[in-house]
């Protein structure tokens, strides 16, 4: 008989977000969250002053200097994630960032905590003991339709899904508030994405790490320090959260490589990956006009263009 299967075993994947553990535990058992703090170490070196002169540059106000930081972190931060990503890989991780993100504003408008709850209803309907994986997942892909599509007294009798319907739609006009000609189906390009997402970060996030900070004193560039990377570590932890496991070993691998390379360039005053591609356009074009000892001496070229005159082209 095979063995049985209980609901701590299985991680909810519908909404993009993983089942919540202690934060030691978490980064125990994930190598790829415990090198988030370097990763967070890197960006810093590869941007915070950039973005920091580029603020300055703006003239943004002192009183707004904090919180345009912390946007234009956010921002960076989710665009460098993304362009690790092959497009269908990248429309997966904006689908299971903005459940994400949207879970997050209904918890906090509504004082509850979706997850919790759709578990704890889940195990007092069915239990946590099944006889195998599929009985499992048979019960999750039933009782999940059922449970988010219907209203709730703790939501005001609205359904989860609708109030994040809602949400999403807020998100995606966040950038056009006051526009009132605004077509609420139009889609946001690539930059437009990333910058709305940033918003509703700044709106659920800034304020906590601002007060966290408000009692100690520093000076201003080790508070902007601080305020940068506290905003990064929890970015890139909040990828790990909403990405599925097979995607996010690959993602982070790219993600360093992207790091590394980028730091090189910054120390070394170079674009290596603009020589490289110069470079491999001059070996082919080399490649392809250099004699071939299998074609009799000719170069590819000679080669196939004696082809097109023997057949006449």
């Amino acid at each position: 008989m095979a063995s049985k299967k209980k609901t701590s075993d299985k991680t909810k994947g519908t909404t993009g977000a993983k089942k919540a553990n202690t934060k030691n535990e978490t980064v125990a058992e994930n190598p790829i969250l415990s090198k988030n703090p370097v990763r967070t170490l890197m960006f810093k070196d590869l941007m915070l002053q950039e973005i920091v002169e580029g603020l300055k540059a703006e003239q943004v106000d002192k009183e707004e200097m904090e919180e345009a930081l912390f946007l234009t972190t956010a921002n960076a931060v989710l665009e460098m994630v993304g362009a690790n990503l092959p497009e269908e890989l990248l429309f997966m991780f904006q689908d299971n960032l903005d459940d994400y993100i949207t879970i997050t504003m209904i918890n906090r408008e509504h004082s509850v905590d979706l997850l919790a709850r759709f578990r704890d209803g889940f195990l007092e309907v069915h239990g946590d003991d099944f006889d195998d994986e599929r009985a499992l997942m048979e019960a999750l892909t039933a009782y999940e339709e059922e449970w988010w599509g219907s209203p709730k007294d703790f939501l005001g009798d609205r359904s989860p899904n609708d109030l994040m319907a809602e949400a999403k739609r807020k998100m995606v006009n966040i950038l056009y508030e006051g526009e009132e000609d605004r077509d609420e189906e139009m889609a946001c390009d690539e930059e437009e994405y990333w910058a709305s997402r940033a918003f509703v970060i700044r709106d659920l996030w800034f304020s906590s790490m601002e007060e966290s900070m408000t009692n100690e004193s520093m000076p201003t560039p080790q508070r902007r320090e601080r305020l940068f990377m506290a905003a990064t570590n929890a970015l890139l932890d909040m990828v790990v959260n909403v990405m599925p496991d097979f995607m996010s070993e690959g993602l982070f691998d790219g993600l360093d490589r992207n790091l590394e390379l980028s730091l090189v360039n910054k120390e070394a005053k170079i674009d290596l990956l603009k020589d490289f591609e110069l470079a491999l356009t001059d070996f082919e074009r080399e490649w392809w006009n250099t004699g071939v000892q299998q074609l009799g001496g000719k170069s590819p070229n000679e080669a196939m263009q004696a082809m097109g005159r023997k057949y006449g082209l």
